[in-house]
């Protein structure tokens, strides 16, 4: 790999919404910029990290909502007007700018992670993710 840590290869200028926005715009979002993940803050500081929203836990949702029988519909469209805030995955892992890219291959392995919201000094300052990672390893 030709960068070694994660300053090197994140985004900085991560997606970033607030805990009362539905969770169809930020459907939206994650389809539109086709991301796995987009990061939920407080409303009152974007730096306070609540939780992410993923492909993964959309589909969560979509399942139980198409399982709900013949008001597939109506779930969709309740599911739709949650804020993201009530649905988002609250046990978000964290790494520093520093942080060698090797570890974060080993913290998404294990932790079974695809987004990673980058600090620095308590600063939200960028997002990696799985491709990111995969573009640095083979370019």
């Amino acid at each position: 790999m030709k960068k070694f840590l994660l300053e090197d290869i994140m985004f900085e200028h991560p997606i970033k919404v607030t805990e009362d926005i539905h969770v169809g715009m930020v459907a939206h979002l994650l389809l539109r910029y086709r991301i796995n993940g987009i990061l939920v803050v407080k409303k009152q500081d974007e730096n306070q990290l609540t939780g992410i929203f993923t492909t993964t836990d959309l589909l969560r949702l979509l399942a139980r909502a198409l399982s709900s029988g013949k008001q597939k519909l109506k779930e969709l469209k309740k599911i739709s007007d949650l804020p993201v805030g009530q649905v988002a995955s609250k046990n978000v892992v964290t790494l520093s700018k520093g942080t060698k890219i090797v570890k974060a291959i080993a913290v998404m392995h294990k932790k079974n992670v695809h987004t990673l919201p980058v600090y620095d000094n308590g600063k939200l300052i960028g997002v990696v993710g799985r491709h990111d990672i995969l573009n640095a390893a083979f370019s």
